[in-house]
């Protein structure tokens, strides 16, 4: 059967090169909204501090602090903030390649007034994948609707993000406001990871994760799951992605891949044996992986790790 099921769009993390169009703070009056619209550019509403609703296409939230709310190009949006306790809001108007400077128009943005009728309109898929288009690397980001962050730990960077697009036009401002974008894409991933290992894993999933580090260097078996267990390896798996935030086998490749560059940095193996022993085939198939997954050829990762 065809998966049918709409994908987000996906870009490399080695491609990402954002441009910034508008970054500004806003405290709101009670009762404030804007909206419903559409922008021609992506968008960050981050809430540092009150609240309020928020509706992206026909989907209604709960605006908080710490929220960060993202959607594209042509994605209905409405933000209401509440009348106790109004918004502290932070925008940023975006790009995710490097817009030529021909093509920015600094302030002036596109934005129109439109609605979202869930009887006539389909919804879109708003979500941005980041890293390996089919979503298998743990270090791929999906940013959707909303996520939630920690006001104070991100609130900082986009005050910096506000600051530096409010100076004065310098050859230097661009690359710098791209260089904070990035840095604050880079530490969504890490609050994600961390968020991940902070929860507390069960007894059953850790000696699981446990034994598939141990086997890191035979090819991987998911009748593992069944016979490490009393269930069957169909449930541990949905258990351990539960938990851990990645599939079994996912995670048994970071191992086998942690294996490879220690060997590759720690012994004096051949590729043909270190290929060999972690199970992975011929030197053609473990390059192939190894580049995959690590960024760059095996040989060259070996000469790298050796340099100072």
């Amino acid at each position: 059967m065809p998966d049918n099921k709409p994908k987000p769009q996906s870009i490399p993390w080695q491609s990402l090169g954002p441009s910034v169009h508008y970054a500004n703070r806003l405290q709101c009056l009670p009762g404030f909204a804007f909206g419903p619209r559409i922008i021609e550019e992506h968008q960050f509403i981050f809430v540092a501090a009150g609240k309020g609703i928020a509706w992206i296409q026909g989907d209604c939230y709960n605006a908080s602090p710490g929220c960060l709310f993202y959607y594209g190009p042509d994605t209905v949006h409405h933000f209401i903030a509440d009348e106790a306790e109004p918004f502290l809001l932070y925008g940023l108007h975006f790009s995710w390649l490097p817009v030529l400077a021909h093509e920015h128009r600094g302030s002036g943005l596109i934005i129109r007034d439109a609605k979202f009728d869930p009887v006539i309109d389909t919804k879109k898929d708003n979500r941005m994948l980041i890293g390996d288009e089919n979503g298998q690397s743990p270090d791929c980001l999906l940013i959707g609707d909303v996520r939630q962050l920690s006001a104070q730990r991100f609130e900082p960077r986009f005050i910096r993000l506000a600051e530096a697009y409010s100076m004065e036009e310098r050859e230097f401002k661009q690359p710098l406001l791209s260089g904070l974008l990035l840095e604050l894409i880079a530490a969504i991933k890490q609050h994600e990871v961390r968020e991940i290992s902070s929860k507390t894993t069960s007894p059953l999933i850790s000696a699981i994760s446990k034994k598939l580090t141990e086997h890191a260097c035979e090819r991987y078996n998911h009748g593992w799951l069944g016979e490490w267990s009393a269930y069957h390896p169909d449930h541990i798996a949905r258990l351990f992605r539960s938990e851990l935030g990645m599939t079994p086998h996912d995670f048994f490749m970071a191992c086998k891949l942690q294996l490879a560059k220690e060997l590759l940095t720690h012994s004096e193996l051949s590729l043909l044996a270190i290929a060999d022993e972690l199970g992975t085939g011929t030197i053609h198939n473990f390059t192939k992986w190894f580049k995959q997954h690590a960024g760059m050829p095996p040989g060259r990762f070996r000469k790298q790790s050796r340099f100072i």
